[in-house]
């Protein structure tokens, strides 16, 4: 019986054996040695929500249930996982400000071609580059202004303005997600100003040739 199944690491070896898996399959998708899958499988290792969250995401078996054993354990065929929970999978990084090192880090290295290049015709100009700078400085404090806020009223708004920053969502899914229910309306003006920015850093590092501007 499932209900019988008292380890996270028993839970996720369900969820493996569930997809028609081996643990040495399982292990190569998740970037994870056989060995070190096995160790959190015995329980000699503990089971992080990074990988119960990657878990979800291969074989449908929902995290919290592999972790703390909260029914049901299958996901609703109409639910996916969160925006957030995807960005944290994608840098591997479940610490928020982790997070935002690594989503600035994302964008310094997209844009990096154009700011250090010496051939003329990728570089931007010192235009553009006064630009970009203003912008990243723009972003910064508003997202470092949401983490001065206590917990509860600052976590949604900071995540919401991460994830647009990030720039890899679509608007409506973000504006149904998590951190959007969790964040106060007091606060859209500093995100739709997250989201001009992302639009604008965005026309830097599609249009770098703009020399008459």
């Amino acid at each position: 019986m499932i209900d019988k199944i008292e380890t996270p690491g028993d839970r996720l070896l369900y969820a493996i054996k569930n997809s028609e898996m081996t643990q040495r399959k399982f292990a190569g998708l998740i970037g994870m040695s056989p060995n070190g899958l096995n160790s959190i499988v015995k329980g000699k290792k503990r089971l992080s929500r990074t990988l119960a969250l990657a878990t979800e995401s291969i074989t449908g078996v929902r995290a919290e249930w592999i972790l703390s054993n909260e029914f049901p354990v299958d996901l609703d065929p109409i639910s996916k996982i969160e925006p957030w929970d995807r960005m944290v999978l994608e840098f591997n990084r479940p610490n928020d400000m982790n997070l935002f090192e690594r989503v600035f880090g994302e964008i310094d290295q997209q844009t990096s071609p154009y700011r250090n290049s010496i051939d003329p015709e990728i570089s931007w100009t010192q235009k553009q580059n006064d630009q970009y700078q203003a912008l990243i400085r723009e972003a910064k404090e508003l997202l470092q202004f949401f983490t001065q806020l206590d917990t509860d009223e600052g976590q949604g708004p900071f995540r919401y303005g991460l994830m647009i920053l990030h720039g890899k969502f679509p608007e409506e899914e973000l504006g149904n997600s998590e951190a959007a229910a969790n964040t106060d309306s007091k606060f859209m003006v500093d995100l739709e100003r997250i989201s001009v920015i992302r639009g604008e850093l965005q026309d830097l590092i599609n249009n770098p040739n703009r020399k008459g501007d």
